[in-house]
């Protein structure tokens, strides 16, 4: 047969095959996916109140950075990690977690190669914080919504080790076995609850250690899987998925619940750090009026008092209060009727609760429609 013929009739099956090898390394798969974005609802506090609206379009749109892969070279190596591929890894469980410090050790392309998930993550949730920041809800909720992709992707165990598809174990296969066969057959039983909501002080932190408690559960899937082909001398059958399930059933609906629950704990960071409180993002995304101002306290960061000033071109009744980072009103401050003009009030947090904690805490100006808050940092 001639090259020409052959090579064509190569790139058609490719064609035909693309679409398949596609589906089944996705990470979780698209019901994964879906399920961990919609689940952050069970965690969402209620002053978060665009969450009662974005659970089903996080949920709907909980794949789009994988359908990004067939027109962005640059997608594939936010969706996975070979973290053991990183000799400082095995020796010390850890690798550095600047990424031009990783690349200045290793070099561009090897970093690239192993996969950057972790700054993704951590891109993303920036990114996410400036859509907070400039109430664009819309962008913020795809933003979040590529977030769930990435995180939960990392609570994938295989998308976080070299050995990612068992060819180093005699396991070929079990990368789409686990995510998408399993998940698929048993996507009924994946029920999980929420936890109290977390503001994360060090989100770079908080992602790399998360990779780290994952990558705990490389054995186990691999662990499982072993034990359910020799339990049913296949790795297709029946027999085999419900044994496979039997004994990954536990750790996987923890996966999926950590996934859910870290996703909206970084989604509540990014909201925090914009200055979200009651009342300061909502729907409808009214533009704020030019000439109100609320200025930045000074001093900050503060112990134990700071100053708080605004202007007002108007007489209105006007409410300035303080809220630590779980929407808890600390304090009112202003809650009267004022003329239009300059005004500044000093706070003393520790005239306001007793035992105040270091870290993060917001102030907000209600003015008619005005509403603005800030966020100030107690250092003890």
């Amino acid at each position: 047969m001639p090259d020409k013929i052959i090579r064509l009739l190569k790139s058609k099956i490719l064609l035909i095959l693309l679409p398949i090898i596609t589906f089944f390394f996705l990470g979780w798969g698209y019901i994964g996916h879906s399920i961990i974005n919609y689940n952050t609802i069970l965690t969402a506090l209620p002053e978060m109140s665009f969450f009662e609206y974005w659970a089903d379009s996080l949920a709907a749109h909980g794949s789009d950075a994988d359908d990004r892969k067939s027109i962005d070279p640059d997608e594939g190596p936010k969706h996975y990690i070979d973290i053991d591929n990183y000799p400082e890894f095995l020796s010390t469980g850890t690798i550095p977690q600047n990424f031009d410090s990783i690349v200045a050790l290793h070099g561009y392309s090897f970093v690239i190669d192993q996969g950057i998930l972790p700054w993704a993550i951590l891109n993303t949730a920036d990114s996410l914080q400036t859509a907070f920041e400039n109430n664009n809800l819309h962008k913020a909720m795809l933003l979040a919504a590529d977030l769930g992709h990435y995180i939960g992707d990392s609570h994938m165990p295989l998308h976080i080790t070299r050995n990612y598809n068992g060819q180093y174990t005699d396991q070929y296969g079990v990368h789409s076995r686990y995510e998408s066969g399993l998940i698929q057959r048993f996507q009924d039983q994946i029920i999980y609850g929420g936890d109290s909501l977390q503001y994360i002080d060090n989100l770079s932190d908080y992602v790399f250690n998360m990779i780290y408690d994952n990558y705990l559960y490389v054995d186990s899937v691999l662990g499982a899987d072993a034990a359910a082909k020799a339990f049913a001398g296949n790795t297709n059958s029946t027999s085999y998925y419900n044994k496979f399930w039997e004994l990954s059933k536990n750790f996987t609906i923890g996966l999926f619940k950590k996934a859910s629950y870290r996703l909206t704990c970084v989604i509540y960071t990014a909201w925090i750090n914009a200055g979200g409180s009651p009342s300061r993002i909502s729907e409808s995304n009214n533009n704020l009026l030019s000439d109100f101002t609320l200025y930045q306290n000074y001093p900050n960061p503060f112990n134990p008092s700071t100053k708080i000033s605004w202007q007002s071109p108007i007489g209105s009744w006007q409410i300035l209060k303080v809220f630590d980072v779980l929407g808890r009103e600390v304090a009112t401050l202003v809650d009267e009727y004022r003329d239009a003009g300059s005004y500044e009030v000093e706070f003393n947090l520790a005239s306001s609760m007793k035992n105040p904690t270091s870290g993060i805490y917001f102030y907000q100006l209600k003015v008619g429609e005005f509403v603005e808050g800030k966020k100030m940092l107690l250092l003890k």
